[in-house]
């Protein structure tokens, strides 16, 4: 199955404490009824790096849901230094494909990815999954093809 994810441009979290909340996202409602996955992730520089992988029918819904969690927002909030801030992609379906079956699918192989390249994720459902890393060092352009570490799931 050929699954289509479009990326939109990131939105920051900003300081929520004059509503309560720890942060807030301007124009979240703009993701209500669209089906897809987000990341919170935090970024410094030109890095971005991620902090917690989700998928929803309906992202803006499920993005307010978590802004009202305190323990997932203080693990933002406590993560590196960096901007926090939240990327959204839209799932683009094909005919006869299940939007829920898709988006899980898509959610399970971001999480795989970020665990294989070695991203520590805040998510604890989904994350189970035993990795091993080879370091290599030695010939260099061996190397290149490798990088320093190799992670697999075995």
């Amino acid at each position: 199955m050929k699954l289509e994810l479009k990326w939109h441009l990131p939105q920051k979290l900003k300081d929520g404490s004059n509503n309560g909340l720890i942060y807030e996202i301007q124009g979240i409602d703009q993701w209500d009824d669209v089906a897809g996955v987000y990341m919170f992730c935090r970024k410094y520089g030109k890095s971005v790096v991620p902090l917690y992988i989700g998928q929803a029918i309906d992202i803006g819904s499920r993005i307010k849901q978590h802004l009202n969690s305190v323990k997932l927002m203080n693990g933002i909030k406590d993560s590196l230094s960096g901007d926090k801030i939240l990327i959204v992609g839209q799932f683009i379906p094909k005919p006869g494909q299940d939007k829920k079956k898709s988006i899980s699918i898509i959610e399970k192989a971001l999480i795989e990815h970020c665990l294989v390249e070695g991203i520590e994720l805040l998510n604890k459902q989904g994350t189970k999954t035993k990795f091993h890393e080879v370091s290599v060092s030695g010939y260099l352009p061996a190397r290149h093809i490798t990088g320093q570490s190799i992670f697999t799931k075995i």
